[in-house]
């Protein structure tokens, strides 16, 4: 049987991951916080989900007091809600009190790769062992890696493409918050 002393992250790696920890962390909380700020467009569901986003990532993060799966189980169907709110507003944006629908969708969209990406974070946990390389089957072995930096390429891409679309400098730090804290998440995954 092979020895695991060799397989275990290196203390410096182990220390950029707790510093990404805290940044994803701050980001997604300054990001949940810049909801309040917003006066239109931000509704109860909005600012809940940024809630549930960053009380899942901090659990994860910190106490694990739920298991991954249950944020998942969480978040999961959150995010259906929120991106059926945010389809039903399309037809009757000025009806719905101008609520955006690029900010619900952000939001939807984010609650998804949180989900996925405390998941994937419980796989490559400080001081974890890699699998053998004897086990690795094609590509399975890179798959954790590859899908946290789909998330963060993706998290760049959409945080673009709404800070194109929103003119308030409130929604803007909301974005861009929010993809920094993805992309942290995604570099601890990559890591």
């Amino acid at each position: 049987m092979a020895s695991d002393v060799g397989a275990r992250r290196p203390d410096h790696v182990v220390a950029l991951s707790e510093v990404l920890h805290v940044f994803a962390l701050a980001a997604a909380l300054v990001g949940a916080g810049s909801l309040t700020l917003i006066r239109r467009g931000v509704g109860l569901p909005e600012v809940a989900a940024a809630a549930l986003m960053f009380i899942g990532m901090a659990d994860a993060m910190t106490l694990a007091l739920l298991p991954p799966i249950m944020w998942f189980a969480v978040m999961l169907p959150a995010a259906l809600a929120l991106a059926a709110r945010c389809r039903s507003s399309r037809g009757g944006e000025a009806a719905a009190g101008g609520r955006s629908s690029v900010l619900t969708g952000h939001l939807a969209l984010g609650l998804v790769s949180t989900a996925a990406l405390i998941l994937l974070m419980t796989t490559m946990t400080p001081g974890s062992v890699a699998a053998p390389a004897g086990h690795a089957h094609g590509g399975s072995a890179m798959m954790p890696q590859m899908m946290g930096g789909a998330f963060g390429i993706g998290a760049l891409l959409l945080g673009a493409i709404a800070l194109r679309a929103e003119r308030s400098w409130a929604h803007r730090l909301h974005h861009v918050t929010m993809a920094a804290s993805t992309v942290a998440m995604s570099a601890i995954v990559i890591l």
